[in-house]
């Protein structure tokens, strides 16, 4: 992790099976140092286009050098009982970056900041949002 850096954005994008989503199984993904799980845990998914979680606690860790730890974890028992179960696997791309507490977002690229705000239906288009695991998901509707 870079210097001042406190959170690790972490892509997992699901290679195979490729035609699906992954609906036996989850995992744990942390990133661990000396110091322990400093960033926290987040439970992932596997999708075939991909998708990208945030590790981060809010501050920045003791320690900038540790190691990205996956743990799957099953949860369906189809998955064993199927007479040639398919094979999960994923692939991993991480980068650190800073989320500025009440400001906005640094971008993980170095691309600047972007601006906070506050999520409202301004002219009645039917705006939604929810926020989980620290990003806004936006639904519009009509």
């Amino acid at each position: 992790m870079e210097e001042g850096d406190d959170s690790l954005f972490v892509s997992i994008k699901q290679t195979s099976p490729d035609d699906e989503p992954w609906t036996y199984a989850f995992g744990l993904l942390t990133w661990r140092s000396v110091e322990g799980q400093e960033l926290g845990t987040v439970k992932v998914y596997g999708h075939p286009s991909g998708e990208t979680y945030r590790l981060g606690v809010g501050r920045a860790p003791r320690q900038r050098y540790g190691d990205i730890i996956f743990i799957p974890r099953s949860f369906n028992r189809k998955w064993i009982s199927i007479d040639s179960p398919p094979k999960w696997s994923l692939s991993f791309e991480a980068v650190s970056g800073k989320v500025l507490a009440g400001v906005g977002n640094e971008s993980p690229t170095g691309g600047g900041i972007t601006a906070g705000g506050v999520l409202s239906d301004l002219v009645d288009f039917g705006v939604s949002y929810a926020i989980k695991d620290g990003f806004a998901k936006v639904l519009l509707s009509q």
